[in-house]
């Protein structure tokens, strides 16, 4: 079973990854300013999508970029997809 990431975690890296993707200092970034507003273009969001499904190996649809369209809520959103594809693992593994 894997443990879902913590949101806070999530928001790290995503700000990371961003800040690279951008080519600004982290620091720079605030999450809970929108992505449009950071600069954020539509190739770049389709980057970060893969990137995130990479890396929590789970299937974000891009739309979910725009429904929650800040580093915060994005990586709550995330949180909460991976939480819940752990219990639908759980409850899917046999029981003795």
């Amino acid at each position: 079973m894997t443990r879902a990431p913590a949101p806070a975690d999530v928001a790290g890296w995503l700000t990371l990854r961003l800040a690279a993707l951008l080519e600004i200092p982290a620091e720079e970034i605030e999450p809970t300013v929108p992505l449009d507003a950071l600069g954020v273009s539509s190739l770049e969001e389709q980057m970060l999508t893969a990137d995130l499904e990479a890396r929590y190996g789970l299937a974000l649809p891009l739309t979910d970029m725009r429904r929650h369209p800040t580093i915060a809520a994005l990586s709550a959103h995330l949180a909460d997809l991976a939480a819940a594809h752990d219990r639908n693992a759980e409850d899917s593994v046999p029981r003795p």
